[in-house]
């Protein structure tokens, strides 16, 4: 039986990740490409962010959900996996086999690390939720330790922010640490204490980052950058 087309399958189910809904941001061409040799084991998922969300910081944990789309494409394409969605909204009304909801405030460290204890080492995890540079990096600090090794944790849509950014501790954008990761091995993140950088940038094995047709970095350039762990 022939593999099902990840990219058809999220624009059917009317995620971004594929090439024809919303953004297109065609994602789907190299988690594909990445995901296929296991395909059909049994292992555990993570996604943050489960449906585009409101420029309102305000309106965030009430917005009105009314489907997790990408949520439907994983399921289909890995018919073995147990799935966690996390959104700061709620999402508990979804009920589906291999899927579990967990509500989860990304500028929350506690929360963070509640979330990290409670699952078993986990394959893959994609950050697709605020976009918020504080976020993005205070959650690969404490989720990135739980991704088994040869797992993989991306950051989807580095080249925008959200308005919550401005309500949040300041740090370096996301796509300016990834920069300098990729010259030193070193993660520019200085609200993280040093010994957690450190154990950090020693469990990350391989760097992927997925840029536009331009090929050069600015904010708007690098979309999607991912970690392979030791």
């Amino acid at each position: 039986m022939s593999a099902p087309n990840l990219t058809k399958l999220a624009n059917t189910f009317g995620t971004d990740k594929g090439d024809e809904v919303a953004d297109a941001h065609g994602y789907t061409s190299i988690y594909s490409f990445l995901f296929e040799e296991f395909r059909h084991e049994p292992f555990t998922m993570v996604e943050i962010g489960l449906q585009h969300g409101s420029l309102d910081p305000d309106a965030l944990p009430t917005r009105k959900v009314n489907d997790i789309p990408s949520i439907k494409m994983w399921l289909e394409f890995f018919p073995k996996a147990d799935i966690i969605g996390c959104d700061i909204a709620d999402f508990s009304t979804f009920k589906m086999d291999r899927f579990r909801f967990e509500r989860l405030d990304m500028g929350d460290a506690a929360a963070l690390e509640r979330l990290a204890s409670s699952l078993p080492p986990v394959k893959i995890i994609i950050d697709d939720a605020s976009h918020a540079a504080y976020h993005q990096q205070l959650a690969l600090a404490k989720l990135f330790p739980i991704v088994q090794p040869g797992g993989f944790y991306f950051i989807e849509d580095l080249h925008v922010s959200h308005p919550v950014a401005a309500r949040l501790p300041s740090c370096n954008p996301t796509e300016a640490v990834v920069e300098k990761f990729k010259q030193t091995r070193q993660l520019d993140i200085p609200f993280l204490p040093g010994i957690e950088r450190r154990n950090l940038e020693t469990s990350i094995r391989k760097m992927f980052i997925h840029r536009n047709d331009r090929g050069y970095v600015t904010s708007w350039t690098m979309k999607m950058v991912g970690f392979e762990k030791y």
